[in-house]
């Protein structure tokens, strides 16, 4: 598992579904069981801690969580020194589960949806994941809603790479595997960069 450091109290990990299975957990009950979801977030925040080295003390006060065509989970996890025992997603029981066909198939190419509410989201969130992590990126726009369409190629280093649009979250952003089709986009015209939208939007922040 891969851990990333936002800010002193929110952490970002990347976990492979061979690592939670050795952890003892299944995707069933991380979806269906809030007292199993609030277990298992809690042992990856003291796994998070210990290897970020970050000191903060208290349990998970909230999250966003989704599944990866490869069954592999995408975390971002916050804590607080005050904070009170519990999960909190808006209440939510436990991950958003992804389409379970779609997790069944594994292609040369990794695609995902981004949605942000504004052009400034999207211009941040690129300025951060930053230059030639994506085999390829675009950028469409459909009522009033930004859609970033990021591919990486289903490598090592590309699952990684993709292991960061978590990052995503905050910049209001909400990671998607099939939000809108993108044919849909195209037909009509939504499109605002067809290529490299990342680099370019990155470009915009030096």
């Amino acid at each position: 598992m891969t851990f990333w450091k936002i800010t002193d109290t929110r952490m970002n990990c990347l976990i492979s579904h061979q690592e939670i299975q050795d952890l003892g957990y299944n995707i069933l009950e991380l979806t269906q069981n809030r007292e199993k979801t609030q277990e298992f977030l809690n042992l990856l925040l003291e796994k998070g801690k210990e290897v970020l080295g970050m000191p903060v003390e208290g349990s998970v006060q909230n999250f966003y969580g989704a599944f990866l065509p490869d069954k592999s989970l995408l975390l971002s996890i916050s804590c607080d020194e005050a904070s009170a025992p519990g999960v909190s997603r808006e209440e939510a029981p436990g991950f958003m589960p992804a389409e379970m066909e779609k997790m069944e198939g594994e292609g040369p190419v990794l695609s995902y949806q981004i949605l942000f509410p504004s052009l400034d989201n999207v211009i941040q969130f690129c300025g951060i994941f930053g230059r030639d992590k994506a085999s390829g990126s675009r950028l469409y726009k459909n009522s009033d809603v930004y859609y970033l369409m990021m591919d990486f190629q289903n490598t090592e280093e590309g699952r990684k790479a993709a292991g960061r649009i978590v990052s995503a979250e905050e910049f209001d952003g909400m990671v998607e595997q099939n939000a809108i089709s993108e044919l849909f986009l195209q037909e009509h015209e939504s499109c605002i960069i067809e290529e490299k939208a990342v680099e370019k939007l990155a470009d915009l922040v030096k």
